[in-house]
């Protein structure tokens, strides 16, 4: 009898399973080494070298040498977008790409095409994912077995302005980012993952590092203020957070009409860049001298957003590179730190006091009570009133919190994952519903902690431990909230008095018109 196919065939009482059988260990080595006959002879180069399933499979199987021989695939790599990197001849058509990208992101942006022994995995019409319609989450590169999908390396050119005389290359150091790392190399909070962070890169050769959490106090600020002012109106749609480039892309491409619910303050990342393009350039005295902005983020829509349009002056980003985790992890490697023997540094002024707000926004629901808790400060001031902000504790992607913050009642509600944020913003539409205001909307599972710039484990729910990690790290905080830091509204008032100067803290969003 032929062997049953495990994810097809239904359980039955009684049922006995052998999954080590002599017959089904013979066939999963034949099916790895068929596997192996056209796949690229090239692992000392690639990207997942070392961290690639289909390598750990040849292992487990005791393969030694190649039993079959296959014509090798001549398919054009597709290095177009600025996010994602697809070598189609490393690609074993798992599907595990194509249905997270239409299953999870509902995007599709790549799909099987063709049939039989010419089946590939490609974009439309085979036309790149920069003009397909890619939101740039990286979710595929999260589940990809091999490095037919692997993140656009921003290593290199950081490197070359590392080694420059003429470049002046500053950090900015986001709280999901140290999170990550924290996680990675089992850094306890208290041994100030942050700190080593910040040490390793001066030792990279970065002039200056920035705590981009100042800039998600900031970007708190704006977002809580815009609601403020959008609540005396009344009106009847919530707004939308803009935070997440990913997200932001999808609203772009596939429900335009939201884009006016859309909040307007930019992300914190690009904040950030044009503060410190602004505060750098006009203290620079060597005017020769070039800024290097390079932004350390655990999500890689965000090497896309740098790119916007938007977010240029004069042709030049306010971001120049962004660096993943990931990419972080390598750079460590190839300079050879041990970060956690590093004498924890610290980060640079006028940009380097922020609340536990920035590791809120680390994971789902942190940015929304962020945002309610700053809303409380500006319509209660520091009126001792009853304010409690208690998430759900259902499981789920979806959740609600109703808060009374002076005489009204505002609805904040947070969402993670495209597929659970198009039914929810549905369901509001089609419900009618008045009764929330405020709703926080993350692109990828979980939010930041489970971006796409993350490190990519065999497991893939590392989500949750780098959420309790942001917890942790939370409590550590001098400041809780955003209106606690000082520091950045007394820069704000100081410095922004001017209508164009305010502006650029502010951005807007148009539809777009993509291949699908």
């Amino acid at each position: 009898r032929d062997l049953v196919t495990s994810c097809a065939y239904p359980v039955e009482p009684g049922m006995v399973v052998k999954t080590n059988s002599i017959r089904v260990n013979k066939a999963k080595k034949s099916l790895v080494e068929m596997l192996l006959s056209n796949h690229p002879d090239d692992c000392l180069y690639c990207e997942r070298n070392g961290n690639c399933e289909l390598q750990w499979l040849a292992e487990e199987m005791n393969i030694k040498e190649r039993k079959y021989f296959s014509q090798k695939k001549s398919e054009q790599r597709d290095h177009s977008s600025p996010s994602v990197y697809r070598d189609p001849a490393k690609c074993i058509l798992c599907s595990r790409c194509v249905r997270v990208c239409e299953e999870v992101q509902l995007v599709t942006a790549i799909e099987f095409v063709s049939r039989g022994n010419k089946t590939t995995v490609n974009s439309a019409f085979n036309k790149g994912l920069n003009i397909s319609s890619c939101i740039n989450c990286g979710q595929c590169i999260m589940v990809c077995p091999t490095g037919a999908l692997v993140d656009i390396s921003h290593i290199e050119k950081i490197q070359t302005a590392l080694g420059s005389t003429k470049k002046y290359p500053v950090a900015l150091l986001s709280p999901a980012f140290v999170a990550s790392v924290a996680d990675h190399f089992n850094i306890k909070p208290a041994e100030k993952p942050a700190g080593l962070i910040i040490a390793a890169l001066r030792s990279m050769g970065f002039r200056k590092v920035y705590d981009l959490g100042w800039a998600h106090d900031l970007n708190i600020y704006l977002e809580a203020q815009l609601l403020f002012e959008r609540s005396l109106t009344r009106p009847v749609t919530p707004m939308l957070s803009s935070c997440c480039p990913a997200w932001i892309k999808y609203a772009e491409e596939f429900t335009p009409e939201m884009i006016a619910y859309i909040s307007t303050a930019k992300s914190p990342q690009q904040l950030m860049g044009y503060l410190v393009k602004n505060q750098e350039n006009a203290e620079a005295t060597n005017e020769s001298r070039q800024l290097y902005t390079v932004s350390l983020m655990a999500c890689v829509a965000n090497k896309f957003e740098s790119s916007r349009e938007e977010n240029t002056r004069k042709g030049v980003s306010e971001i120049d590179a962004t660096l993943t985790v990931r990419e972080f992890i390598k750079i460590l490697r190839s300079y050879g730190m041990n970060i956690t023997r590093l004498e924890p540094g610290v980060s640079d002024s006028p940009f380097n006091i922020s609340s536990a707000a920035g590791y809120q926004m680390a994971y789902s629901g942190g940015k929304a009570e962020a945002i309610a808790v700053q809303l409380n400060q500006i319509i209660n001031g520091d009126k001792k009133t009853e304010f409690k902000f208690t998430p759900p504790k259902n499981p789920g992607s979806k959740k609600e919190v109703k808060v009374k913050i002076g005489k009204q009642e505002f609805g904040f509600a947070w969402v993670s994952g495209i597929t659970e944020a198009q039914k929810y913003l549905d369901s509001l539409k089609a419900e009618k519903r008045t009764d929330i205001q405020f709703v926080e909307v993350m692109a990828c599972q979980g939010g930041c902690a489970g971006g796409g710039g993350q490190p990519v484990y065999y497991f893939h729910d590392k989500h949750r431990t780098r959420k309790k990690i942001s917890q942790e790290l939370e409590k550590s905080c001098k400041l809780k909230f955003s209106a606690q830091n000082t520091q950045m509204i007394e820069f704000i008032k100081s410095g922004f008095n001017k209508k164009e100067e305010l502006t650029g803290l502010h951005t807007h969003f148009k539809k777009r018109n993509v291949v699908k």
